[in-house]
Order: structure tokens, then sequence, then C-alpha cells
């Protein structure tokens, strides 16, 4: 018998860019069940969750591949819901699929955090050189650089989308322009700062660095492999 392991996602489901390649490390004796905070919602009742003057800027991703900005504080009840869901349905944990710090979350189940996955992970490692982390646009770059300071690093935090395809032009000079400013910042080890983030960017990242480089979703999927054994 498979075992059931929840995903949430604070966009919509299915996450066809990351949930493959995770899928892949956890193997074959292991059920995802997927479920997106925005699932089933109108893009009006969607732009109603933007966020607002206070609130902790997220962004993900939608069902027809295109990305938006919600308001983490607009957000968090929604993915409660979604969790209670998926344990209704059985699964042995459930997995968030952002790095955003939420809390709140009342889970009957056990559940993974990546933010603090990524937290626990850079915080055991020694490594020469700051922490170069990339965010997933320019509004997030406060944030984050606030969130790491907060964690005791010095970060040197870079704007790149991961929601748009690595090999276009416009993304291909964005890896190349964030290498370059990683570089120069003496970045050594970079972290991928988005769950969207894939491993053809830490692969052209590597080659121009030569740093290790985190990629989040797939930290997280070979963290929950270890947890169900597989």
């Amino acid at each position: 018998m498979k075992v059931k392991l929840g995903m949430v996602t604070i966009g919509q489901a299915p996450r066809t860019d990351v949930v493959p390649e995770m899928a892949e490390l956890l193997g074959p004796a292991v059920e995802i069940l997927e479920r997106g905070a925005l699932d089933s919602l109108s893009g009006r009742e969607i732009t109603a969750l933007a966020p607002g003057p206070d609130d902790e800027i997220l962004v993900t991703r939608l069902a027809d591949g295109g990305s938006v900005f919600i308001g983490k504080r607009q957000i968090t009840p929604r993915v409660q819901q979604k969790i209670e869901e998926l344990e209704a349905e059985g699964v042995t944990m459930t997995a968030l699929l952002c790095t955003g710090t939420f809390h709140g979350l009342r889970p009957s189940q056990p559940l993974l955090e990546p933010d603090k996955i990524l937290l626990g992970v850079l915080r055991g490692l020694t490594f020469t050189g700051r922490v170069g982390v990339l965010t997933p646009s320019a509004r997030h770059v406060p944030q984050t650089e606030a969130r790491w300071r907060g964690y005791g690093f010095d970060p040197v935090v870079v704007p790149l989308s991961p929601y748009e395809a690595l090999g276009e032009g416009t993304a291909a000079l964005g890896v190349s322009a964030a290498a370059r400013t990683l570089r120069g910042a003496g970045a050594g080890l970079v972290l991928l700062d988005c769950i969207g983030f894939r491993r053809q960017t830490r692969q052209a990242l590597q080659a121009a660095l030569h740093v290790p480089v985190v990629v989040a979703n797939l930290l997280v999927a070979r963290v929950v492999a270890e947890l169900l054994g597989t």
C-alpha cells in the first residue's frame, strides 16, 4: 500500500512545475495528493487576496502557468483549510510548498515547513563567504533580506523570477546577472528561496559560481523521503 503525502501550494494545484521532480526523489511508494490555496477561485477573488500595505508579499503559480502576488495574512486561513482537507483524506504528513514563514497553522498530522528546513541546513553548515539568496521578485528583496539578517546571516539578496523558462532569453540573462552579483558580493553558498526554483537554475548557477546551491523543493523532497522511509 502506498503512503499518502499531502502537498499544499499557496497557489493552484497541481504544481506541474515542481512536484514531478520531487516525486522522482520520493519514489513509487508515495502517493502525492495536492491542494492549492487558490483552487476554484475566480480571478476577482484572487485579486482580492493581493498584499496590503503591511502584509508580507508572497508570489505563486497559477494552474495556467502564470504567477500572482498574494498577501500572507490573506492566504494563511486558506492554507490551513487545505491542510485539514488532506488530513481528512488520510495523508501521513503534509509538505507546504512555500518557503515563506507561516504562523498559526494547526496540523493534526506532521507538517513540513520548508523555511524551517532551509534555516536548519544553513545553521548546520560552515562555509566561506556570504550566503547568497535568490528571491522571486524585486518586491521581495527588503523582506527577504530582513528575514535572513534576523536569522543571524549576512545575506546578499538578488531578485530572479522562478516562473520564467530558463531557456528564454530574458530569463537566461537574469541568471547570468544574478551570478555576477552573487560572485561580486562573495557568496559562498546560494539558497534558492522560493519553492518554484528548479534544478536547472541550480545547475546554471553552480556552473558560473562553483559554490553549493540549495534548491528548496528538492531539499524538501529528500527530507520527506527520509521521514517516510522511502
